[in-house]
């Protein structure tokens, strides 16, 4: 019988935020950004120890990869942002056959937790997370050609671009910073969605699949390094599930 395979996603959210973030006065934004940063390093560093990864798509509501993450390393990361975060916080963790799917599946529980509080449900299947680094081609010349501003401007239209269509399959995507993205993929059928993202756009992608995000993360660099070992090549897949 083959494998299910489902990919677990765990929403921590800062709650009464825009109220908190209000509550600072008009010059509050460094403080903000402070405060975001030091929370994001703490969360990262707990989760990649567990074979994690933390994105920073926004900051009210955080999302971390934790396909095989024990519910006491989740109390973990619970505890930890109740450390560093300036108000409530509560968590919750779900699987899904996409990160989207995951995704409402775990704000639906969270919806029902208490502030302090985490839950963690049960999945059934295989949980592993499949990830793309991708990267746009011939970056360097393009910022020696129109510069630092025009070139982020062009990559963060890419993203907004690529978004539409990962969306639509089910995925997640998140800017890295300069030509880095990263997308985390359904666990079924992310071949084809590969290969029109890189047909479509001036991209060449990394794709890693294993049992915990950073092992899928090691795998997609690993294979964005061959891409740019190897020219004529713009998607290569590593599997270890």
């Amino acid at each position: 019988m083959e494998a299910t395979y489902t990919t677990r996603i765990t929403v921590l959210e800062q709650i009464g935020y825009r109220e908190w973030t209000e509550s600072l006065g008009f010059d509050r934004e460094w403080t903000i950004q402070e405060s975001q940063a030091r929370l994001y390093e703490e969360l990262q560093s707990v989760s990649a120890k567990a074979g994690g990864f933390a994105l920073p798509l926004r900051y009210d509501y955080m999302i971390l990869l934790t396909s095989n993450i024990a519910p006491e390393v989740h109390a973990e990361l619970l505890e930890v942002a109740r450390k560093h975060s300036r108000i409530s916080v509560r968590l919750a963790s779900s699987c899904g056959v996409s990160p989207l799917e995951a995704e409402v599946r775990a704000l639906k529980l969270l919806s029902s937790t208490e502030p302090g509080g985490f839950t963690y449900e049960s999945c059934r299947g295989v949980e592993i997370v499949v990830m793309a680094h991708l990267d746009v081609n011939n970056i360097t010349g393009m910022t020696r050609e129109v510069g630092v501003i025009r070139t982020y401007h062009s990559t963060i239209n890419m993203v907004s671009r690529l978004s539409t269509v990962i969306e639509k399959s089910g995925g997640i995507i998140q800017y890295l910073g300069g030509d880095n993205m990263l997308v985390v993929l359904p666990t079924v059928n992310y071949v084809p969605l590969l290969e029109s993202l890189v047909n479509k756009e001036n991209l060449k992608a990394g794709v890693g699949a294993a049992k915990s995000a950073r092992e899928a993360l090691k795998l997609a660099a690993r294979a964005l390094h061959d891409i740019r070992s190897n020219r004529d090549t713009r998607v290569v897949f590593y599997i270890d599930v």
